[in-house]
């Protein structure tokens, strides 16, 4: 029998890029990783807004680096790794955390409107992907990817997320696809599918009082997700602690999809 590892969950050493990683669940997870032991890279249109986590690195004494990098842009992401490239010379793992919603009713959905997110949620998933993919990864036989779904994914709503759910419920499979055809060279992909968590893009429906209730009403938990929550299923899926799953949709919603 081999020797259990005196910590599987700790990510020392490892280099990781998160895109979306400079607000929200992105810069979340971005903490959970540093305070563990990787250097990592947050990649988004804000970098600015990173400071939070340059002293947080500087705290826990690793390296850390904040670009600007419009993932719908292959050319873009090139450049991006490039500088990742210098800095790190590798990647270990990659955090899909980028993301974006547009409220409107399936009939008012456009054209433009629908592209806008599936572009975002679905195509830059992939650009950044592919890249991190045949740069670093496949050479090296060894990688952890982790996408940002959720639970919109598994279970429709009344409310206007048509081009959500369904960038969503890609991201799921486009996780499992890769699973499939990237595990012979050592790399997992895994998704978190969380239920709401507080953040820029919802704030203003959770400060609705009555949308609040109802929402928590129906998680057994009897509350709505928190940063950490995600941030603790991140740094799982990228260990070595998971090192045997893969293709899996992880749902953090308190027990939301459990009661559908």
């Amino acid at each position: 029998m081999s020797e259990f590892q005196q910590n599987p969950f700790a990510l020392t050493g490892k280099k990781a890029l998160i895109s979306g990683g400079t607000g929200g669940l992105g810069s979340a997870i971005a903490k959970a990783f540093l305070q563990n032991g990787a250097d990592v890279a947050v990649c988004g249109g804000h970098p600015e807004k990173a400071a939070a986590l340059a002293e947080e690195a500087k705290k826990a004494g690793r390296s850390f680096l904040a670009l600007s990098c419009d993932i719908r842009n292959p050319e873009d992401v090139n450049k991006m790794l490039d500088e990742v490239d210098k800095a790190f010379g590798t990647i270990d793992i990659l955090v899909n955390s980028a993301g974006m919603n547009r409220l409107l009713p399936a009939e008012d959905y456009d054209e433009d409107t629908f592209d806008l997110v599936m572009d975002l949620n679905v195509k830059g998933v992939h650009a950044v992907t592919r890249a991190v993919g045949k740069r670093f990864m496949i050479p090296k036989q060894y990688g952890r990817i982790v996408n940002l779904s959720s639970v919109k994914s598994f279970i429709g709503t009344k409310q206007d997320y048509i081009a959500y759910c369904a960038s969503k419920g890609a991201v799921n499979m486009y996780t499992k696809q890769l699973a499939c055809e990237w595990g012979k060279y050592g790399i997992t992909c895994n998704a978190i599918a969380p239920t709401f968590v507080r953040t820029p893009i919802n704030s203003f429906q959770l400060d609705d009082p009555v949308f609040f209730k109802t929402l928590t009403d129906r998680i057994p938990l009897g509350r709505i997700g928190r940063e950490e929550d995600i941030a603790a299923a991140a740094l799982y899926l990228s260990s070595d602690g998971a090192s045997f799953v893969s293709g899996q949709i992880l749902g953090v919603d308190g027990g939301l999809t459990a009661m559908q």
